[in-house]
């Protein structure tokens, strides 16, 4: 059974390791929201971005929009913006209920398997099924910083492991050390 284990946790960590690496550039998506307008991602460049994407009927994604809620509310005034992208299968008739269920107080959309597999650069064949949830750090500049995907074990603690990333990512640049003033002679 340990050997078994072993070999589990061996093809998941290399399987992982098979989706696109950071830092990279955040290409921009489209996301529909029912009867508002669509939101593109590159709207919130200026903004440390915390990306889920999720499914509406997934209770790991349904108990992570529930720690968004408190986090958007912590950090929002340090310059983050949560984001939850649904993409399933009747997306169109879970959205409406999903919102209506959880009340999500951060902005909330959803888009096709298709785009959101194009932006995570995410292929079946090499990487096996996308698992959600699946979360993404994306810096100010629009790079992306942190990749997790629903198997790599990030979402075992969710909430301390997210909060852990945005400080490291709002804390002020490291300022070089001033230069020495000059001697009067």
């Amino acid at each position: 059974m340990r050997i078994l284990a072993l070999i589990l946790t061996g093809l998941m960590t290399a399987l992982t390791a098979l989706a696109a690496s950071v830092p990279r550039p955040s290409p921009d998506f489209i996301m529909r929201r029912g009867g508002a307008p669509p939101l593109q991602l590159s709207q919130f460049r200026g903004k440390i971005v915390a990306l889920v994407f999720a499914h509406t009927t997934c209770d790991y994604c349904q108990s992570l929009t529930r720690t968004l809620k408190v986090i958007q509310k912590d950090y929002a005034a340090r310059n983050v913006k949560v984001v939850e992208c649904v993409f399933e299968e009747d997306v169109n008739i879970n959205y409406p209920i999903f919102l209506k269920a959880f009340e999500p107080n951060f902005v909330t959309g959803y888009t096709t398997d298709a785009v959101v597999k194009k932006y995570l650069q995410w292929d079946d064949s090499r990487n096996g099924p996308l698992m959600v949830p699946y979360m993404i750090f994306i810096d100010v500049r629009g790079i992306i910083r942190g990749d997790f995907n629903g198997r790599d074990g990030f979402f075992t603690d969710a909430d301390k492991r997210i909060r852990a990333e945005l400080t490291k990512m709002t804390k002020p640049a490291a300022r070089p050390p001033a230069k020495p003033a000059a001697k009067k002679q």
